[in-house]
């Protein structure tokens, strides 16, 4: 025998920042946001020992209602949540641990700098590279951590220059500091985080391999903060087998090194066309030009992470754009490539460049919140790597503040946060990789997420 019950149930959404004014009490403020006074002391609990200071800024909780869906048979009990936001559940937890110690190891090559040349240092933070990747991404947990002092959240950060170096990291390894760790966030690079994790006296430390798609092994205490190319890839063949019809006419165009997908494209796209690319990764524009037709819908995708074939194939392709000929551009892997200022966006948006993606750039026309409160910290403008550090830390800081053991953290709904968004499940080694996945369409200068699928 089975039945179910819906009830509803308040969970906090978000939090507001409020200055006090002159003669309000805590009374008259939770009148003003509609939450008892017991709600504003559970976030604000030095107020329970002392008073309510003009000017001064408190917590006020934001509550949503939704709905708790509880089935039951004679056996057993479940309980399954709609939502749930991490930060509602460590609240509704109240667990006595608030208190972590958390180690980011990331390639600074500090050691190496001339600091008193500021030619040296002013070269160095010219173009993005891999230390001022690290310096942005470390900004953002920096900021992580200033966020979440608002669920008084207390947060030990020890941070360690790798150097981009083995030798360095085996030696880190070996400090007090990482041993005692309840987390470890980094390093970057594929082969220095494999040389941390494959450490056995480690292995029961959660560490999290936050930026590269490049593949490693998902053992025992590693979280994949990334979700796997492959997964990528299947995530949009699906896509495409449902989307694409094969009527219009499909054109694939892939390089020697990916030839692996060009063979699964071609299964499930069997009349389209295949184009071969020339050996220095051009194609002549008279031969593409040939392949593309007025009286049907072009689909091209692209399978490469060549530069020069990229950039090449989008700009012949929206030269071929007219009223009687419609071209539209898919990927099942869009690499740092496309982020070459060369490529036109405006491009990319003629043509509805379509592709999946581990995050969605904000579009907003004036500056966010978030921007804002970073702006106020940092004094500058947060780009993708300083937000990738602010959602990776903040997400998997609360998964260890709820439980110990994340693998039972996986029973979460997906969390979205600024740009990213997490859905982990275990791996068939124990470890956790992500599974969440944005669809995304260019459209004009503006990106779109594609929701229905």
């Amino acid at each position: 025998m089975m039945f179910q019950t819906i009830f509803s149930q308040n969970i906090v959404s978000d939090t507001i920042f409020h200055e006090v004014n002159r003669k309000e009490t805590l009374f008259s403020i939770s009148q003003k946001y509609d939450v008892s006074v017991n709600d504003i002391l559970e976030f604000n609990p030095k107020l329970r020992n002392s008073r309510l200071r003009r000017r001064s800024t408190i917590l006020i909780p934001v509550f949503n209602s939704v709905k708790e869906t509880i089935t039951v048979n004679k056996d057993s009990i479940e309980t399954s949540y709609n939502i749930s936001k991490l930060d509602s559940i460590y609240f509704k937890k109240r667990r006595k641990k608030n208190q972590l110690k958390v180690s980011v190891l990331l390639p600074f090559r500090s050691a190496t700098i001339n600091y008193d040349s500021i030619k040296e240092v002013e070269s160095l933070f010219e173009d993005r590279n891999l230390y001022t990747i690290a310096l942005d991404f470390y900004s953002g947990v920096l900021y992580a951590v200033e966020d979440l002092k608002k669920l008084n959240i207390s947060i030990k950060l020890n941070v360690f220059d790798t150097e981009n170096s083995v030798n360095k990291i085996l030696e880190i390894s070996n400090n007090t500091e990482i041993i005692n760790s309840d987390l470890v966030i980094g390093p970057l690079i594929p082969r220095n985080f494999e040389t941390l994790s494959n450490l056995e006296f480690l292995e029961s430390i959660p560490k999290v391999f936050p930026l590269s798609t490049i593949p490693i092994k998902i053992i025992k205490g590693v979280v994949l903060a990334v979700t796997p190319r492959n997964l990528l890839r299947e995530t949009m063949l699906d896509y495409l087998d449902k989307k694409i019809d094969r009527d219009e006419n499909i054109v694939i165009i892939a390089d020697s090194l990916n030839e692996e997908i060009d063979n699964r494209l071609t299964k499930i796209f069997p009349n389209s066309i295949k184009i071969k690319p020339e050996f220095e990764g051009y194609i002549l524009p008279e031969l593409l030009d040939s392949l593309l037709v007025d009286s049907l819908p072009n689909k091209v995708i692209i399978e490469s992470e060549i530069f020069t074939l990229i950039s090449s194939v989008i700009s012949q392709l929206n030269s071929q754009i007219t009223s009687e000929r419609d071209v539209r551009l898919y990927t099942t892997y869009r690499g740092n490539q496309y982020d070459d200022p060369s490529i036109n966006v405006k491009d990319l948006g003629n043509l509805g460049f379509t592709y999946t993606s581990i995050s969605k750039k904000i579009n907003n026309d004036s500056i966010s919140q978030f921007e804002s409160n970073y702006i106020n910290l940092f004094g500058s403008f947060p780009n993708k790597d300083v937000i990738r550090g602010y959602d990776v830390a903040k997400d998997i800081i609360l998964r260890v503040l709820i439980d110990n053991n994340l693998n039972k953290t996986v029973k979460y709904d997906e969390q979205l946060y600024t740009e990213s968004k997490f859905s982990y499940k275990i791996d068939s080694l124990g470890g956790l990789y992500n599974s969440a996945i944005y669809i995304l369409k260019h459209k004009d200068y503006d990106i779109e997420e594609i929701i229905d699928q």
